[in-house]
């Protein structure tokens, strides 16, 4: 039987498309501006207008060779999100948080640091954000994997005064364990059941201080409200299926007057990840020395030990802009961050806050940054559309 070309030119499209080995793919076009109207961009891969030699079965048994123009067609690809489900690959976390999370900030953060991040960090407040893919596809487009802040407050109330900013009732723990934000942490539960691929979910951090509401003993928390709340959550979360959903546990470095993390801590059945927040900064008077990794991190590390074993890696960190000494303590530390077994990995606070975190801050530090995050032990960020490109496959 004879073969009509028009439907072997379209089984050579399919052959090309399983191949993979041909594709040209295209820029993504330019995303919404809104997170909640978000949506995933197409993207298309081209090129498939070269000859094909086919072989073609004529009616009386005799076989030909033609050769068929397939015309240009743009082909819609569909990204793999593969390399997520063994982040980091048993590399180190390499990752950033920027203002406001938005893509020319984490291309500028890119393009400074001479690295793109394995992992970008979001911030999701509890009073205005509801979920969007914007939090979590958006950030895994890039190759990275997505890691959510998720504060149960209303950030546009946030002062200067750390103690007032914390006072804010209307977010106590008790109103979370009472049931009243339900409809809220459901809607975020199953927008990430459905969207099915990991994400850290970075919930109410820094819980140990006394800077944000949904510390013990603010706002008439209780002690032990804090593990419970999180545990609440974290149920309501299984409750939907969302175990794509990787939970990060994020204590501020412990200090003098900081709350004991036995006590914050919900178990190893509700914690994946451990995440220590700690600077160097916060000074009233400006450094004459800096203390390393270890003179902000030893003490907490050893701490943690003694309450888990689950994996550790550095949530936010940041250097003041201190000159010579905030160079030294970005080579030292992320020298540590490539190469301490206690952690595994970073990510930096790149922001112009309270002090100027940024890594570019001076010519100096940003020199060293670029120089420490070039250490081969980091995860690569991952093109989702690697298996489509010529002589590329999976990660």
């Amino acid at each position: 039987m004879r073969i009509r070309s028009s439907v072997i030119a379209l089984i050579a499209v399919f052959g090309a498309l399983t191949a993979g080995s041909v594709f040209v793919v295209g820029n993504l076009p330019e995303q919404a501006e809104s997170r909640e109207d978000w949506t995933a961009p197409a993207r298309t891969a081209g090129g498939l207008d070269q000859p094909a030699p086919l072989d073609v079965e004529e009616d009386e048994g005799r076989s030909e060779t033609a050769s068929v123009e397939i015309p240009d067609v743009d082909v819609v690809l569909e990204p793999d999100f593969g390399f997520l489900d063994g982040y980091p690959n048993g590399k180190r976390i390499y990752g950033v948080m920027t203002a406001d999370g938005e893509d020319d900030e984490i291309a500028e953060f890119a393009a400074l640091a001479g690295r793109s991040p394995n992992l970008i960090g979001v911030t999701a407040g509890w009073a205005r954000d509801t979920y969007s893919p914007w939090y979590t596809e958006r950030l895994a487009l890039k190759g990275a994997m997505p890691m959510v802040s998720w504060e149960p407050w209303d950030a546009s109330k946030e002062g200067d005064v750390d103690q007032l900013r914390s006072e804010q009732p209307d977010y106590s723990l008790t109103k979370i364990l009472d049931g009243e934000f339900d409809d809220y942490i459901d809607n975020w539960a199953e927008g990430i059941a459905d969207w099915g691929h990991p994400v850290m979910i970075r919930f109410a951090h820094e819980m140990n201080g006394y800077w944000y509401p949904w510390a013990d003993g603010r706002n008439g928390n209780e002690p032990g409200s804090y593990a419970k709340a999180w545990r609440y959550v974290h149920d309501r979360f299984s409750r939907v299926g969302a175990e794509n959903a990787i939970w990060v546990w994020s204590p501020n470095v412990a200090y003098t007057a900081s709350t004991p993390l036995p006590g914050l801590y919900p178990g190893d059945d509700y914690v994946d990840w451990v995440g220590v927040v700690g600077y160097f900064g916060h000074f009233s008077e400006p450094p004459t020395s800096q203390p390393g990794f270890d003179g902000i991190f030893e003490a907490t590390l050893n701490r943690l030990a003694a309450i888990t074993d689950k994996p550790v890696f550095i949530t936010e960190t940041g250097a003041g802009p201190y000159g010579p000494l905030k160079a030294a303590w970005v080579t030292d530390s992320v020298e540590a961050f490539a190469s301490d077994e206690r952690v595994g990995g970073f990510v930096w606070f790149n922001v112009n806050k309270e002090f100027d975190w940024r890594i570019n801050s001076s010519a100096e530090a940003l020199a060293a940054f670029t120089s420490a995050v070039k250490d081969p032990a980091f995860a690569d960020a991952v093109d989702p559309y690697a298996q489509h490109l010529t002589g590329a496959g999976r990660p």
